[in-house]
């Protein structure tokens, strides 16, 4: 590893998905978001899909993240050498592949997908396994659950005739991600 991580955080993957959680929690109640760490390590890379959704930044409260983004969370070259220099370089000790519910490509994003790039991360490079085998890095899958399924939990609490949806598709603070 060319980077290191800043001395302020601690490193471990654990540490990083809680990080990750409480941002989440901080995005979820709509309080402000953290303050960015001094240069350094990224607190996680995170694989999202390309459809249209919020950042990962913002999802995850304004943590520090190596954001990458591909349709259906392809782990082509470009995506597989961007979380290469995210755990080998900047010393990313998580790496998280954030799918979606309503995924508009053909084979989504949801649970299954999820599965199938993080062990295509694994199969696919020796330095994200390495790091995976010693515990340097931690891999992580996280489902979000977009908004559709949030208005299907609403309509009957709200009792309001007609609740529907408008432009957007994930409205913020009401969509929530879960560990898969």
């Amino acid at each position: 590893m060319t980077g290191s991580p800043p001395q302020e955080w601690p490193t471990s993957p654990s540490f990083a998905l809680a990080r990750l959680r409480a941002g989440h929690h901080r995005y979820r109640v709509g309080a402000a978001p953290a303050p960015f760490a001094s240069a350094g390590a990224p607190v996680a890379a995170v694989l999202s899909c390309a459809d249209p959704q919020p950042e990962a930044t913002i999802v995850f409260g304004g943590a520090d993240v190596f954001a990458v983004r591909a349709a259906g969370l392809s782990a082509g070259p470009a995506v597989l050498g961007s979380l290469e220099y995210a755990v080998g370089h900047l010393g990313a000790p998580l790496v998280v592949v954030l799918g979606h519910t309503t995924c508009s490509l053909p084979h989504g994003s949801g649970h299954e997908q999820i599965r199938a790039t993080l062990a295509a991360l694994r199969r696919d490079s020796p330095l994200l396994d390495q790091a995976a085998r010693s515990g340097r890095c931690g891999l992580h899958g996280m489902l979000w659950h977009d908004a559709d399924r949030t208005l299907g939990e609403i309509r009957p609490v709200v009792a309001v005739p007609a609740v529907r949806r408008t432009g957007r598709r994930r409205p913020p603070n009401r969509a929530e991600v879960r560990t898969t």
